[in-house]
């Protein structure tokens, strides 16, 4: 009965005051959301393991990743094969690789279609334990040589072209120009490894080679799953340990293998083969501390609101103490206070990380949607773990809001309590305790306000930057040749398609222009090591670093750029023989500063002493910018070989007048004219092509900018509340100061000489914490000068002016009163 006295009595003293309650629930719920969202983000994005119909972990076993790249390595399947054979903690383990192709033959007047395919082992399926809802998944006997072409298709190629025809077993549809069967069809939001839409199986020849292999083409990813009981690492020591002695046995050509320097071959958590992840794993870290940092400034708040709460009734306590009522019960009555605020809070936050999961899936569903590479397991939900989390954070925050103030006011000294005659007198211990509230508060809403600063004004530059080529009106998309009618060699049939379509586009009149880039400026990105002729260094990492594309002849005005020295390519170049490059101007001006670069031959080169042909330098143009300015693998040097010599895949870019709508539509018609299987792919504005491969940080950046609003709330009203509360039970000190004959000014002056020693201690404490964040995301992110100074000199000046007026205006107030009346009050 007494305890249903004591929450009655607790809920209301919440209701006397209302503005305080709705305060401090806001607050938790604020903070708890937050922290209940980014947990379930960060954990079915990143950090829960990846199990799928498995009891056990998957993992990923690949080749390093380079940082200069952005993206893991394929390696050799020799390697990888005996990886399988040789382990004793794998289950089981599939190789794979991915990539992109054309399905046609679909029926229903529907063209061509680029589709993202998955070419693996025949046990992919088994190793995920999923099977598909028709048909049959592979067998080995799929992967004999000569055996008749199979393909599994997803459920979404089957709803979205095929009508979900339930006899679409055993008929055929055309991929890359080549019919095969289709053996069966994958339940609906499979799409493993990460974003297949159909699988074929390897040859055997592919999957098992007798010898290791340094092409490219032969090299694949693995992905396996652990034994029960296994942890990742102790398969990491194991994988190291297999290598070891394995690279030993190597002909001298692969020998460098063992001394790799990223690991020739890793194995690593399956969701961080997303190469956006990789590349951008740091700011998750960041976004995860900055999350929690957020919730103790969360609690603190709370806190600091209870504690002015105490220390209004510190008297009111000390009589209770007096008249004989436990300690343990006035301890269990301020804990209901905290309880209450907490639960109601954090129902609100729930409410709140519900509506930020649906947003990130309609995000997500916008981010991806002309790539189509979403990771099917990035879709949000709050699961039973996230529950768990908020039920823990509930009770570390009420252990904190509700314990440390109870202890607080039932530890203090009863007797001097009621000697005093004052109401609310600031003890010692209350104002050291303030003040190291009001230090805490300033440091930690300084590392989330200057990371999120620094982060958003960068990626707002970078959306703004200059890459050195004209956007407007002009539109972009990536053209998928099928290699069975285009073959990669001879290249002839390729270029001829290429050059006959920029013709028959460029014989419109609203077509002014046609080009063809490997990677547009301002997209791409990633630099290799090169050498120049006769200035090699003795290790090929030591030599110094460019971004290689190829481009169409006659390509850089379609874009806006010039060649500056030397000529363009031409048709000489291809009855001379050799390969000619073209340079950008910031390149000749650092590497060769007495200007002879023409002339020049330079050679992209790699581990193993592997190495390009030399290349012939006839030309600089000017400058543009491959990756986005706030990426670490952006290339500000970069070299243009002739796509006639190369048999990559090509992006176009078309410059035209009027309608962006006729212009795509006149693309799409002049494809479809010259060949059905030709497919486009992401036909968009060349402004949002370039705009595109940051949306994913761009997204994470506006998270941090609801870290940084959530922050600056959490500060300004904790720190607000804190001075006020010390301010006011103060006032018996203020009102014999100015009775005494001190002035105003004087009296205001101490305290804000007393806000500024913990604002300097805050702030010294905050930017040291936010420039170690910072170092740990400048190794994936550039952050512009403009950006640092913004945030690093900004920042403070901004909380100051907010602390500062957080002090002055409680000060200005009790001042205006006349010191009787303040001492009369007291």
């Amino acid at each position: 009965m007494l305890y249903w006295i004591d929450v009655k009595y607790a809920f209301r003293l919440l209701l006397k005051k209302p503005a305080f309650s709705a305060t401090s629930i806001l607050i938790v719920a604020i903070g708890l959301g937050l922290t209940v969202y980014t947990y379930s983000l960060l954990s079915q994005l990143i950090f829960k393991p990846l199990t799928m119909q498995g009891a056990t972990p998957l993992v990923a076993i690949e080749g390093e990743f380079r940082a200069a790249h952005g993206r893991g390595q394929l390696t050799d399947p020799y390697h990888l094969n005996f990886i399988s054979a040789y382990s004793n903690l794998l289950h089981k383990m599939s190789l794979y690789r991915t990539g992109t192709t054309i399905i046609s033959d679909l029926g229903n007047n529907i063209s061509a279609k680029k589709v993202h395919a998955s070419y693996s082992q025949w046990n992919l399926f088994e190793l995920a334990g999923v099977q598909p809802i028709l048909g049959r998944g592979f067998t080995p006997s799929d992967q004999a040589v000569g055996t008749e072409p199979v393909i599994v298709i997803s459920h979404e190629i089957w709803t979205k072209y095929l009508s979900k025809d339930p006899n679409i077993i055993n008929t055929s549809i055309r991929v890359n120009g080549i019919s095969k069967r289709v053996v069966g069809v994958m339940p609906a939001g499979f799409a493993f490894p990460a974003i297949a839409q159909i699988w074929e199986p390897l040859s055997e020849t592919q999957l098992a080679p007798a010898a290791p292999s340094d092409a490219h083409t032969d090299a694949m990813n693995a992905v396996a799953r652990l034994k029960p009981g296994i942890s990742l690492e102790q398969l990491q020591l194991e994988i190291k340990n297999l290598l070891q002695r394995h690279f030993q046995t190597l002909p001298q050509a692969f020998t460098w293998r063992a001394n790799s320097p990223g690991g020739y071959i890793r194995a690593f958590k399956y969701k961080d083969t997303n190469d956006s992840i990789a590349q951008h794993y740091t700011i998750f870290v960041a976004m995860l501390i900055v999350v929690l940092l957020i919730l103790f400034l969360t609690c603190i708040n709370v806190g600091s609101l209870l504690l002015a709460r105490v220390n209004e009734r510190i008297k009111e306590v000390g009589v209770r103490i007096a008249l004989g009522i436990p300690k343990k019960r006035l301890m269990l009555q301020m804990l209901w206070e905290s309880l209450f605020i907490c639960s109601i809070g954090g129902l609100l936050a729930w409410g709140l990380a519900m509506i930020g999961v649906r947003l990130t899936n309609v995000a997500f569903e916008q981010l991806f949607a002309l790539s189509g590479d979403k990771p099917f397991w990035w879709h949000l939900n709050l699961h039973s773990d996230a529950f768990f989390v908020l039920l823990v954070a509930i009770i570390f925050m009420v252990a904190v809001t509700g314990i440390l103030p109870a202890v607080r006011a039932l530890n203090s000294d009863v007797n001097a309590i009621l000697r005093d005659g004052t109401r609310g007198a600031l003890g010692k211990k209350a104002g050291r305790a303030n003040k190291l509230l009001v230090v805490t508060e300033i440091a930690l809403s300084s590392v989330v306000l200057v990371v999120a600063t620094i982060l958003l004004s960068t990626s707002y530059n970078s959306q703004n930057a200059d890459y050195g080529v004209d956007t407007s009106n002009r539109l972009s998309a990536q053209i998928l040749l099928p290699t069975s009618s285009y073959p990669r060699n001879p290249r002839d049939k390729r270029n001829d398609f290429y050059y006959q379509l920029k013709s028959n586009l460029e014989k419109h009149p609203n077509i002014q222009g046609v080009a063809y880039f490997s990677s547009l400026p301002g997209t791409g990105g990633g630099s290799s090591h090169f050498e120049i002729q006769g200035r090699e260094a003795l290790v090929y990492n030591e030599n110094p670093m460019w971004n290689f594309e190829a481009v169409s002849r006659d390509a850089w005005g379609v874009v806006g750029m010039k060649i500056i020295e030397g000529r363009d390519f031409d048709l000489r170049d291809l009855e001379n023989g050799g390969s000619p490059t073209i340079i950008n101007e910031s390149m000749a001006r650092d590497l060769f500063p007495e200007g002879n670069a023409i002339g020049q031959r330079v050679r992209t080169v790699d581990e193993g002493n592997w190495h390009t042909e030399w290349r012939t330098i006839i030309g600089i143009v000017s400058d543009s910018i491959h990756g986005p300015t706030m990426q670490a693998t952006s290339a500000w040097h970069t070299g243009y070989g002739m796509m006639d010599l190369r048999a990559w895949n090509m992006e176009i870019v078309v410059h035209y007048f009027g309608s962006h709508t006729q212009a795509q539509a006149l693309l799409k018609e002049t494809v479809a004219a010259m060949d059905l299987d030709v497919t486009l792919h992401q036909i968009q504005r060349y402004d949002e092509f370039i705009a595109q491969p940051m949306q994913l940080v761009n997204a994470v950046n506006s998270i941090f900018l609801w870290c940084g609003l959530v922050a600056l709330f959490l500060a300004a009203s904790g720190i607000f509340a804190v001075s006020s509360n010390s301010i006011a039970l103060r006032s018996q000190e203020i009102a014999t100061r100015r009775a005494l004959g001190a002035n105003n000014s004087r009296v205001i002056g101490l305290f804000m000489k007393e806000a500024g020693i913990q604002l300097v201690i805050g702030l010294i404490g905050g930017v040291c914490m936010s420039l170690m964040v910072l170092n740990q995301l400048s190794q994936s992110m550039l952050f512009s000068s403009d950006s640092y100074a913004f945030g690093i000199v900004g920042i403070p000046l901004f909380i100051t002016l907010m602390v500062l007026t957080a002090t002055y205006i409680p000060c200005r107030k009790i001042t205006s009163q006349e010191p009787s009346e303040a001492l009369r009050q007291s």
